[in-house]
């Protein structure tokens, strides 16, 4: 599974927008959505609308698989990285992947992920151009297992590896819908997995739903 854009809404739009392309580096893409910005990430675009509530939400981009460490340094040189268990970074051996985690100006837990199962590995040295995608975003729910299923049955999507009644990772290593119980904390930091407006584009299939009760909405 592939995302091709997520949108989410945001309370300070110019802190974001410096934020990311400023500080990060990241290219801006033109905006048909008055109050928005988006953001070019690899084969992903992030996008912000302007909203009124403070929100934050947790997403992903995936690094090559050979260039953590330099991403790492990358985005230590730029923001305070996250600490877990006293160390800035955490390996999924499940995953056979590295990570660490980051907030950005609304409080977003933004997470860098190389995924050693994809062999999609650079020869120059990291920057914010070598991001490969958007691999993850969080969809907290009051029942795990219900919207999994439901997720499963409208997208034909699989379980990656391993879920809980409180974690459903939904999709393959190109993307994740992240389905977490809005009582957990978000790893990588120490905010509840708090419910948020999210729309979510994929790139194969014809199918949009959404989850009854939650305002979240994917479509390709």
């Amino acid at each position: 599974m592939k995302i091709k854009e997520v949108i989410l809404r945001t309370h300070c739009m110019e802190d974001q927008k410096n934020f990311y392309h400023d500080v990060l580096g990241f290219p801006l893409l033109k905006s048909s959505l008055p109050g928005s910005i988006r953001i070019s990430a690899g084969a992903s675009v992030l996008t912000f609308l302007e909203g009124g509530e403070e929100s934050y939400y947790h997403f992903a981009f995936t690094v090559p698989d050979n260039r953590f460490s330099q991403a790492k340094k990358w985005a230590s040189a730029h923001v305070p990285l996250n600490e877990i268990e006293n160390k800035d970074e955490i390996y999924f051996a499940n995953w056979d992947a590295h990570a660490c985690y980051f907030y950005d100006p609304a409080g977003n837990i933004v997470e860098l992920i190389a995924r050693h199962t994809l062999n999609n590995g650079t020869e120059h040295p990291f920057t914010s151009r070598d991001i490969v995608n958007i691999s993850e975003i969080g969809m907290p729910v009051d029942n795990v297992k219900q919207a999994a299923e439901h997720l499963k049955k409208e997208l034909n999507l699989n379980i990656y590896h391993n879920d809980s009644a409180s974690f459903a990772p939904l999709g393959d290593a190109d993307g994740l819908l992240i389905l977490s119980d809005k009582k957990r904390n978000w790893l990588g930091s120490g905010k509840k997995a708090n419910i948020y407006p999210a729309e979510i584009i994929l790139e194969e299939g014809q199918t949009k739903t959404s989850l009854n009760g939650y305002p979240y909405t994917l479509m390709s």
